[in-house]
């Protein structure tokens, strides 16, 4: 054999060697994990599969004990996990790989508690102090006053259970919540001619339920207004009923003092008035913080209010036309003042509707009001000065003897009582005992 045909030789018998060695591992691994791999199964399913039971009991055991390290509090695995020993040509994940997935895919739980509002359950918590501390916070936003009650309208119900970590919540994430509910709201842009009835409707919803959806929300609705008309309202009602004292202004009132002395119409002030002041206890009602009731308990004087006075000129003076009078009633004349039928017409006849609405021609007191043998039922108003106005035949009186009227006050209705052929108003003008013609004055 030459040289060369001897190397050749060798070169073959080590390829041959390499390539026996390579089918050997293969086989090996082959041989190792066909039958000894570990599959991990959750709910049903295989998530992941690993060299044997012990690795993956300790994988779990190290994620327990991490999570009850972050809780401060005990975290096992959910019951149900199985893990069974397979065969497969699945290459086992490696430890980095196997902790991620059970981190993802296997449950982990703890004693935790449970926050039920009316009857669903709404919040969890990792325990009961933690639940307490939550409560104390959300009846911390709406204490306010003196003596402050609060409850809640739900019906809520805390129970201590077994709880996934996943679903733990923290105060803050509790406490948003509790004021805004779960899931994301639909907005409606306020538009003109838009009512809380239509949106209500529009929406399948009752004006009640958008309110909750809008705590404050009133019925003088923007343009632009942004209004919540789906999602969730607030978890919770919380009802207060609390005391505030607030401080008010008391007005002045103001107190007209008649003078003779001075003109009719004119006025004088002599005292300014001013405001006083005191302290008001209400009793209050609130839902969310938004208040539905408000009721007046106490009340204290703190500086009494000063009466303005003004003095209000009486002194009626009658002059020809436009002499301070007015017609009583509108209508046309049917018998003017003087000679008539032989005798003297003490007034002018006003002919009008009957019912027609009768109005004192000046200011003055009421000196008589009732029956007046032919004049029929009658009203006399004296406006001083020996200066009276009389108004017969009247349907109805609507003042009495001794009131005082304003010029332009309603004091009865025309009518035809006593002496009267029709429906109309005799009205007469005295001055110191004798009758005038009222259109002078008029």
């Amino acid at each position: 054999m030459t040289e060369n045909g001897a190397k050749a030789q060798l070169y073959r018998y080590k390829l041959l060697g390499v390539a026996v060695a390579v089918l050997f591992s293969l086989a090996l691994i082959l041989g190792l994990h066909s039958g000894k791999v570990c599959a991990v199964i959750v709910n049903g399913k295989i998530i992941a599969y690993a060299e044997n039971e012990s690795t993956v009991n300790k994988t779990i055991e190290t994620l327990a004990a991490q999570k009850t390290k972050q809780l401060d509090q005990e975290v096992i695995p959910e019951a149900g996990m199985e893990l069974k020993t397979v065969k497969s040509a699945k290459t086992p994940l490696n430890e980095k790989n196997l902790t991620q997935v059970l981190a993802d895919k296997v449950n982990f739980v703890t004693k935790g508690t449970v926050v039920e509002i009316d009857g669903k359950p709404q919040l969890t918590f990792n325990n009961r102090q933690t639940t307490d501390k939550f409560f104390n916070q959300l009846k911390e936003k709406y204490t306010t006053g003196e003596n402050c009650e609060l409850s809640f309208e739900e019906n809520i119900n805390i129970t201590d259970k077994q709880v996934n970590i996943k679903n733990l919540d923290t105060i803050e994430n509790a406490l948003h919540l509790a004021e805004n509910g779960k899931g994301e709201p639909e907005i409606h842009i306020v538009s003109e001619g838009d009512t809380l009835w239509d949106l209500a409707r529009d929406n399948d919803l009752t004006v009640e339920q958008l309110d909750k959806l809008n705590p404050g929300i009133t019925e003088n609705l923007q343009l632009g207004q942004e209004i919540k008309v789906s999602g969730s309202a607030p978890l919770f009602t919380v009802l207060s009923s609390y005391e505030i004292t607030e401080k008010e202004t008391i007005p002045f009132t103001t107190i007209y003092r008649q003078d003779s002395s001075m003109a009719l119409g004119t006025t004088k002030s002599v005292q300014e008035g001013r405001q006083g002041a005191k302290n008001v206890t209400y009793q209050v009602l609130a839902e969310n913080g938004r208040i539905t009731g408000k009721t007046e308990i106490k009340e204290e004087i703190l500086k009494e209010p000063v009466s303005r006075i003004v003095k209000k000129g009486t002194k009626f003076v009658l002059s020809s036309r436009g002499g301070g009078l007015i017609w009583p009633v509108a209508g046309s004349i049917t018998s003017r003042y003087g000679s008539r039928w032989g005798g003297t017409h003490s007034g002018i006849d006003i002919a009008s509707g009957y019912g027609t609405s009768i109005r004192a021609a000046g200011p003055g007191r009421v000196t008589t009001a009732g029956w007046g043998g032919g004049y029929g039922r009658t009203v006399v108003v004296s406006h001083g000065n020996g200066i009276y106005t009389r108004y017969a035949h009247m349907s109805s009186i609507a003042v009495s003897t001794g009131q005082y009227v304003d010029r332009g006050q309603f004091i009865g209705r025309v009518g035809t009582s006593g002496n009267s052929t029709g429906p109309h108003l005799h009205f007469e003008v005295v001055r110191n005992g004798v009758t005038s013609d009222p259109l002078r004055f008029l």
